[in-house]
């Protein structure tokens, strides 16, 4: 059974559709207060500090130092990485296309396969944090919108642009298909690429 191509919005752009815009600015405000929430409790940490003994002092600083900077790290980098699904939604229209989810530990990450044309469906990593897209109000499990470059990855979402996902290309490696040198430029100013070398972040 095809999928219904009426369902795809009529924006030149994935940004431009409304509910592909409210779910990047819910996006964006997770991401501001889970930052939020990590710089309140440095702060909260640092006030904890000054009650401690002496005796305890050391221990308590040497648990921050290593716990406290790969926290706010990650969570400053997380913010920083909305900007690139921005880029990309405000660069290339949603396409609907045939997906599978291949089966995998619980450990490793979530990924999708896109069949974007006969002979290439590659498998790529949903990045930064794994979600399970099938279940997120999706009326079409089997069928994915991407914006992007097939090449190079992009921003997924279940059918309704409402859940978008950063995607990367898991491997590099084997034959991808050609693109020309205006697929090569729109793929640059998104993001996707920096002087021919693929961001998989």
């Amino acid at each position: 059974m095809k999928p219904e191509r009426e369902l795809l919005p009529r924006t030149q752009v994935a940004l431009d559709h409304p509910p592909s815009a409210e779910a990047y600015r819910r996006l964006v405000l997770k991401r501001r207060l889970w930052m939020v929430g990590v710089l309140t409790l440095g702060l909260a940490s640092a006030w904890m500090a000054t009650a401690q003994s002496p005796s305890k002092l050391i221990g308590f600083l040497v648990i921050n130092v290593i716990v406290y900077p790969p926290c706010v790290f990650v969570a400053a980098l997380a913010l920083r990485r909305t900007r690139r699904v921005a880029r990309i939604l405000g660069a290339y229209p949603w396409r609907q296309y045939p997906c599978s989810y291949p089966r995998r530990s619980l450990e490793s990450p979530k990924a999708i396969v896109i069949k974007f044309h006969e002979g290439y469906a590659p498998i790529l990593r949903i990045s930064q944090y794994s979600g399970h897209l099938s279940q997120k109000q999706n009326p079409q499990p089997d069928t994915i919108w991407f914006a992007g470059d097939p090449r190079f990855g992009g921003v997924v979402s279940p059918v309704g642009g409402h859940f978008p996902v950063r995607v990367v290309p898991e491997s590099l490696v084997g034959p991808t298909p050609d693109g020309s040198p205006e697929d090569d430029a729109l793929a640059e100013r998104a993001g996707l690429i920096t002087g021919g070398k693929v961001h998989t972040t």
